[in-house]
């Protein structure tokens, strides 16, 4: 099956994700292909998983999105209709956004398709997986300034572009967040996984004795949801009115920028990050960001100008920067106003998508075939070839068949 294309048409853009859980990943997804929806390009997300926990706002966004069920077909026909679902959209362009999966699926697009990596976290583990497929990438991109270095410093991209392409998020229609009152409380925000692997959330409960001995009145939302959610609610609680520590559990996208808005201190303690888009968003919207400093992601966004950076080793410095907001409401407002501007300036969905309509290709180098079928075979990661023969795979669809 040939696909015509001519030079002048816009690209067509197929965002290939291993799924769609709840996270910075996913934000971008949502805000990006409706980014592109709105801009009259042509998009489409796919998953190789079906949870969709923000359906109602790629709905909202006019973004289609494609599931698939890891709980009723096995990775081989989930990567078969994957291949199939981007045969009758005819992308351009396929950008592999999150896990292994996603970028097996570059294995077997033919000729023509723009094949795109995309790393989002400054992390070993994802390095040593993205390498694996350097043969089937025409370009890679990080959304960090560390990240793009250290593609580019990998031998197996070095035939490749490496670009930077850090996240936008929406901005507000405000120009400017209110000033708080220095005798109210502090309104902090975690938005985020409530996990102990990479957001460290169990230094919350040192924060939150902190907080309280120190006296100063402050009300700490917890906004997410994850598999540290039980031990923080015990462990986070406070019998002061003045000091209050709310959970709200998941939020839907679209009522990020309400909680946003409610807030004025962000709080992010993570050892290791690629860009949190959490804290892009909560910047645009006025919230002093209180981080980890972090060389990828951080650094590039926060400095003295517009926050406070926590060495990820001094543990009671959280707490200190928060107390020190407090105690100093006019700095603080200063900090908003330039955090705000710099999000505005540099980091907001239109200048994101601008950056990558810029790295991608407007339509195909030659024309495009298609083929009838895929012949998948096991994952260039796979150590157990007797899993993915043909026995292996009938037992497979057997079993997944049988608990379903």
């Amino acid at each position: 099956m040939v696909q015509e294309l001519s030079p002048s048409l816009p690209p067509r853009v197929a965002l290939v994700s291993g799924g769609l859980k709840l996270g910075g990943s996913t934000t971008f997804l949502c805000s990006f292909g409706g980014e592109l929806v709105r801009r009259g390009v042509l998009a489409k997300v796919l998953s190789l998983e079906k949870e969709n926990p923000l359906a109602a706002d790629f709905k909202r966004l006019g973004v289609p999105v494609s599931l698939q069920d890891d709980r009723r077909a096995i990775f081989e026909d989930r990567i078969q209709a994957v291949l199939e679902e981007l045969k009758r959209f005819k992308p351009t362009a396929v950008v592999s956004c999150l896990g292994a999966i996603s970028f097996e699926v570059l294995r077997y697009l033919p000729t023509g398709v723009f094949r795109i990596g995309m790393v989002q976290s400054h992390d070993p583990g994802v390095y040593a997986m993205v390498r694996r497929y350097a043969a089937h990438l025409d370009s890679m991109a990080g959304v960090s300034k560390v990240v793009e270095d250290r593609l580019a410093s990998m031998p197996e991209f070095a035939h490749m572009p490496v670009r930077y392409l850090p996240y936008g998020v929406p901005m507000p229609e405000t120009t400017a967040p209110s000033s708080p009152d220095s005798g109210a409380p502090l309104q902090i925000l975690y938005l985020g996984r409530l996990d102990q692997e990479q957001k460290r959330v169990r230094l919350f409960p040192q924060i939150l004795e902190q907080l309280k001995s120190s006296g100063i009145p402050f009300h700490w939302t917890i906004a997410g949801e994850g598999p540290e959610t039980s031990f923080l609610r015990s462990a986070l609680t406070s019998s002061s009115p003045r000091q209050t520590v709310p959970f709200a559990g998941a939020v839907l996208y679209g009522d990020v920028p309400q909680l946003l808005a409610a807030h004025n201190v962000f709080l992010l303690a993570s050892d290791y990050e690629g860009l949190p888009l959490s804290l892009l968003e909560a910047m645009g919207h006025g919230l002093v960001p209180v981080v980890s400093d972090l060389a990828s992601g951080i650094r590039e966004v926060v400095d003295e100008t517009n926050g406070r950076r926590v060495a990820p080793d001094n543990h009671p410095g959280y707490a200190e920067a928060i107390i020190w907001l407090h105690e100093h409401r006019d700095e603080m407002n200063r900090l908003s106003q330039n955090a705000q501007a710099r999000v505005r300036r540099e980091f907001s969905v239109g200048a994101m998508t601008d950056r990558w309509l810029r790295a991608l290709p407007p339509s195909p180098r030659l024309d495009v075939n298609w083929p009838d079928r895929w012949s998948v075979s096991a994952p260039l990661d796979s150590r157990r070839q007797l899993r993915f023969s043909l026995p292996g795979r009938i037992l497979r669809r057997w079993l997944i068949k049988r608990r379903s």
